[in-house]
Parts: structure tokens; C-alpha cells; sequence
């Protein structure tokens, strides 16, 4: 099921004993364009609380309709899992810590987005994946991960070498797999009208995070080519298959 992250911000978190809170902001993983965690405010519930990580791992229902994300842990579990502080980088030792906690297998330790799965649910059943003398055991460039804010990213230029041809309005969330399939680009000048296109990870060559800037291989000749976002038609096969064949061609 598709969806835009700016609309399932404002969703509902419920644990198994009840609701815990709305999602606030979401990591993703600049690399494998795959939303890795859901920062949770819980302040309704927990007061003056600070916001919590909850892994996709722990996925049991994703519903548009009601927008509400429902979580296999408790209460409990989400009030005793590893404080984070929202202002610092994760790091990979929190991941470990975070992932220890809830028994899941990691993600980092395969091939995929997912490890050697194709979604995130199936690490919550391999509790035995891991053991503590294996932590280091990982392929060379797996230590550090590429964890960044969706609300950070939102906003900045897409660039075709020098020239600013729109900005990043939305990401696109698969929620079967969590990947980022399409990223949503509210053009500038590029139309009679500025309207919004999507676009495909593949599309783009570079996020300078520091210049807060996105550089990409498409032109504006290009970018006149990529269908034009309809929100209302994401889970529409004829709409996904119209923006599947625009966007191979580009």
C-alpha cells in the first residue's frame, strides 16, 4: 500500500493494549531509500515524555483509512525500550541496543534493505539471527548507518547541475516493505502552471545534506516527461502502472 509520509505523520500509533501516541517524523536510509524508524511522540500518553523509535519491524497493521499504524508491542515494552535524544544522530550501537531489546534479527547483516528479507515484519522472528560474540562479524561498510530525517529532507532543490528546477514536497512510502518508491517534486517554472511530479530514487545522483540540495541526472525536458502526483489514485493499478511505465522511460 502506497503513502504519502506528509499524511502519515498525523497517524495513529497503537500498541496492543492501546494507543501510544502519533508519529511525528520518520528515518530513512538515504542509501537503501527504505524508512527505517517512526519517531513516536507519546507525550498524551507518557507526560513530558520524550518521543520514541519504533522499527517497522514490529508492524502488525497499516490502515489508511482509519490512519492508524498498529505495533505488535505493549505499552511496557515501548516505556522500557532505549531512550534516544531526537537532536543527535542514531547510531549504529543504538540500532544494536534498540534491536537487542526487542529480540529482532538486524537488518544490516544482508544483502537487501532488509537484510535477507524482503520486509522488515520478518526480522521480528528471527530472534536467534545474532548472538553477542558475531556483533563485529558484519561485512566492511555496515558499521555506520545513513539515518536521516524525512522532515529534513522535505523542502530541499532538486538540482540538474546548477539549475534548481523544483523542491522535495513528500516521499512516498510502500508499506509492505518500507522502501521510498517514489519521491513527490513540486516543480518551479518547468510548466505553464507549477504543478507536482514524481520521480524515482534512481533519478537521483546525490543528496548534499549540508547545502540542503538534491542533484539529479533529469533535465527539465525530463522532468516534463514524469506523471503528475495524484495523491487520491497512489493505490490505483492503472495510476501506478502509468507512473511505473513514464518513469522507466525517463
Amino acid at each position: 500500500m502506497y503513502a504519502g509520509l506528509r499524511e502519515v505523520k498525523r497517524f495513529t500509533i497503537a500498541a496492543t493494549d492501546g494507543d501510544i501516541g502519533a508519529s511525528q517524523d520518520f528515518l530513512f536510509d538515504d542509501r537503501a531509500w527504505t524508512v527505517r524508524y517512526m519517531y513516536v511522540d507519546t507525550h498524551r500518553w507518557i507526560p513530558l515524555s520524550p518521543k520514541v523509535l519504533i522499527s517497522p519491524v514490529s508492524l502488525l497493521d497499516f490502515d489508511i483509512e482509519q490512519e492508524k499504524i498498529s505495533v505488535t508491542l505493549s505499552k511496557q515494552q515501548v516505556k522500557d525500550s532505549p531512550s534516544v535524544d531526537e537532536h543527535k544522530p542514531v547510531s549504529r550501537e543504538y540500532e544494536e541496543l534498540l534491536f537487542r531489546h526487542f529480540g529482532y534479527g538486524y537488518y544490516w547483516t544482508g544483502p537487501g534493505a532488509w537484510g535477507e528479507f524482503a520486509n522488515p515484519t520478518a526480522l521480528a522472528k528471527k530472534q536467534d539471527m545474532t548472538d553477542i560474540e558475531t556483533l563485529g562479524q558484519v561485512e566492511e561498510g555496515t558499521s555506520a548507518n545513513h539515518l536521516r530525517s524525512i522532515d529534513e529532507i522535505q523542502g530541499y532543490d532538486l538540482h540538474y547541475y546548477d539549475q534548481a528546477l523544483g523542491r522535495v514536497y513528500d516521499l512516498v512510502l510502500d508499506s509492505e516493505n518500507w522502501e521510498i518508491p517514489l519521491i513527490v517534486v513540486e516543480t518551479h517554472g518547468i510548466f505553464s502552471d507549477d504543478k507536482k511530479i514524481v520521480v524515482a530514487p534512481k533519478h537521483i545522483n546525490e543528496i548534499n545534506w549540508l547545502g540542503h540540495n538534491i542533484a539529479s541526472h533529469l533535465s527539465a525536458e525530463n522532468l516534463k516527461s514524469c506523471p503528475e502526483y495524484k495523491p487520491e489514485l497512489l493505490n490505483d493499478k492503472s495510476y501506478q502502472q502509468y507512473i511505473q511505465k513514464h518513469l522507466m522511460s525517463v
